[in-house]
């Protein structure tokens, strides 16, 4: 096969890995298998060099990888730990292949049109089981509480689930409408609200707290106000629809902790703080917080044969591989924030490029925001939502010395 080809190849594999990230666990994961396999074999035939794509994060990503390795001296189960690497690996693959991938204006510009085609996908499925009482794809109905109310969950098996993906997606459609090319302004906005109206119907707080907080984020990269009224509209809206057995529910929760919790998570999180506690610097292993749960629960913790995850994606981490694996996590945090400033100061040079880390900016922090409720960092192909992200603001650093594009080249149109 010709470098051109084997090259294409990659591109289309990265490309249905976006488009298919919502549709179920297997088509992203192949498409990734497959953009990697190619990667592997462009490196072997010497069509690339080095064999390792660069990238500032690489040094944090060994280091994440040594951590987990350490933490298994404490686990409780070794073959879910050997299991945990292999997902560790799966992540910093997908990372790096993006970052390989994404090598110019031009293919940005395509991956943004795959992510937003792919939430234009969810967004359709997810309004389709609002009016058939199914989603299109796998005939879910909706997810019932309380007896009465709906609450959507498109192909995703829970709503917090669809909430972090439509929340992460969200800003790029935003950003993408408000500063792409003018023909592209109304049907780019227009799956930005209907984006808005699915995740209404997921009646989830943390949800409407990340959008809320993610478009206030995109209103001051992008220096307009437009992003945060619309996120002040939303939870306005929000605030108007929510059904009375639920505002029943909240009446009934004596502190605002509480109703944001459940309170069900404080006895998740105090779990995960005696992990902390009895494994300071390591944790109890890497992908064994659910395997541990029971002998660090408290004794009125009735959850303790089912182990649920931590609802908290940094006490998640902190129990699995200690204060070591945070600061790690942070530290990472904290480089993918300096290019993402980067890019935005060079906007002046490059205006596409800006608005696309903006947008993917305002979408780690919609992110990460969900994370304080939901340990989304291990939920299947929610953790690949993550490292998308990461990768594309990461790629968007590196295009920032070539020539800049033309006016609306990145903006997904």
């Amino acid at each position: 096969m010709r470098i051109r080809e084997l090259r294409r190849l990659q591109e289309w594999a990265v490309l249905a890995f976006a488009v298919t990230l919502p549709l179920g666990q297997a088509p992203p994961e192949i498409s990734l298998g497959i953009g990697l396999a190619v990667l592997a074999l462009r490196t072997a035939l010497g069509q690339r060099r080095p064999w390792l794509p660069r990238s500032p994060l690489n040094a944090l990503l060994l280091l994440w990888f040594l951590v987990a390795v350490a933490s298994m001296h404490n686990s409780v189960d070794p073959h879910a730990s050997v299991s945990g690497l292999r997902k560790l690996l799966k992540w910093f693959g997908l990372y790096l292949l993006v970052v390989d991938t994404v090598d110019s204006p031009s293919m940005l510009a395509r991956l943004l049109r795959a992510c937003l085609l792919g939430l234009a996908v969810e967004v359709s499925d997810g309004l389709w089981q609002a009016a058939t009482g199914q989603d299109l794809f796998y005939r879910r109905a909706p997810h019932l509480v309380f007896g009465t109310v709906t609450r959507l969950t498109a192909t995703f098996h829970h709503p917090a689930d669809l909430a972090i993906y439509l929340v992460s997606l969200c800003p790029l459609a935003v950003a993408l409408g408000l500063r792409g090319e003018r023909r592209w302004r109304w049907p780019l906005l227009g799956l930005g609200g209907f984006t808005i109206v699915v995740l209404l119907l997921c009646f989830n707080r943390g949800g409407i707290l990340a959008l809320v907080s993610s478009l206030a984020v995109l209103a001051l990269l992008l220096r307009r106000w437009a992003p945060a009224a619309l996120g002040a509209a939303a939870a306005a809206v929000q605030a108007a629809t929510v059904p009375a057995a639920i505002r029943a529910w909240s009446a009934a929760m004596p502190t605002i902790l509480q109703k944001l919790t459940e309170p069900e998570r404080l006895m998740y999180w105090q779990t995960a703080l005696n992990m902390v506690k009895a494994h300071p610097w390591f944790g109890v292993g890497v992908n064994t917080f659910v395997k541990a749960y029971p002998a660090y629960r408290t004794a009125s913790d009735p959850y303790g044969q089912i182990g649920p995850y931590a609802h908290n994606q940094y006490l998640h981490l902190t129990a699995e591989l200690g204060l070591a694996g945070l600061a790690v996590f942070l530290a990472l945090l904290l480089r993918v924030g300096i290019s993402l400033r980067r890019t935005l100061r060079a906007g002046s040079g490059a205006p596409a490029l800006a608005v696309a880390s903006a947008a993917v900016g305002a979408g780690l922090v919609a992110y990460l925001i969900m994370g304080c409720l939901e340990s989304a960092l291990f939920y299947g192909r929610l953790s690949l939502v993550f490292w998308l992200l990461v990768g594309l603001a990461m790629a968007t650093d590196g295009l920032r010395d070539s020539a800049p594009p033309q006016q609306g080249a990145a903006h997904g149109t």
